[in-house]
């Protein structure tokens, strides 16, 4: 993933004059240089727990010829609701759309990755931020020992406000980096499903339907099982 591109913000001052309107505005032309960070973006739908619904219903699809596993992924109890038979019902009705789901589950990963690329810029631009803020907040120390004592007062609360400021861009980036770590995840467990194991599993069925050996069998089962615990995992990242 390339750099992102990051603005040139104002550097701090060398000198100060103990004046109280320029001390309370320590920093201000920072702050008014930041205030065009990137936001996170606004979607109508939740790329993330579509392309999570795309692949769960996938996986179901593919088990609509194999109603013993389906029924051995049911409890006791839903199978004595008669669960395991919606979920025969539901996947004989998917799986002619399995192609469908693909594309589906494909597009909610096209645009989970344009949400992975904003995130990173705005990571970038937290801690490009809080290093600027923690540079003022620096130049500030250093010039507080040179004024008179109100004056120094004054430049204090500046400097204290930038520094409460560059830890919050901090723990935003934090919190942010978390994010993308869950989302690139998700689109691990998606290539995953879709570049490898969906491609054996159809060639393990093909070979099945030619020679109809046991083997065959066992490895169409076993990749299955394969797409099972991606999807499930990649459920388990959901916030």
């Amino acid at each position: 993933m390339s750099v992102p591109s990051l603005p040139v913000l104002p550097a701090p001052p060398v000198t100060i004059a103990a004046d109280a309107a320029v001390l309370s505005r320590y920093g201000e032309v920072l702050l008014q240089a930041m205030v065009s960070e990137p936001g996170a973006g606004a979607y109508e739908d939740d790329p993330r727990s579509g392309l999570v619904d795309a692949l769960s219903r996938l996986a179901l699809a593919l088990q609509a010829g194999n109603p013993a596993r389906l029924r051995r992924q049911t409890s006791w109890w839903g199978r004595l609701l008669g669960r395991d038979m919606e979920r025969q019902a539901d996947a004989d009705a998917l799986q002619s759309q399995c192609g469908v789901l693909l594309l589906n589950a494909q597009a909610h990963a096209r645009l989970l990755g344009a949400v992975l690329k904003v995130t990173t810029l705005g990571i970038a631009h937290h801690l490009h931020g809080a290093q600027a803020l923690e540079q003022w907040s620096d130049a500030g120390d250093a010039l507080i020992a040179g004024l008179p004592g109100e004056a120094r007062g004054r430049l204090q609360q500046r400097v204290s406000h930038l520094r409460m400021l560059a830890s919050l861009k901090r723990v935003e980036a934090g919190h942010a980096q978390v994010l993308q770590d869950q989302d690139a995840a998700l689109l691990d467990h998606f290539q995953r499903i879709a570049e490898v194991l969906l491609p054996a599993w159809q060639q393990a069925v093909r070979a099945r339907s030619t020679q109809g050996h046991a083997r065959q069998n066992d490895q169409a089962a076993q990749v299955l099982g394969q797409i099972r615990d991606e999807v499930a995992s990649a459920q388990a990242r959901l916030p």
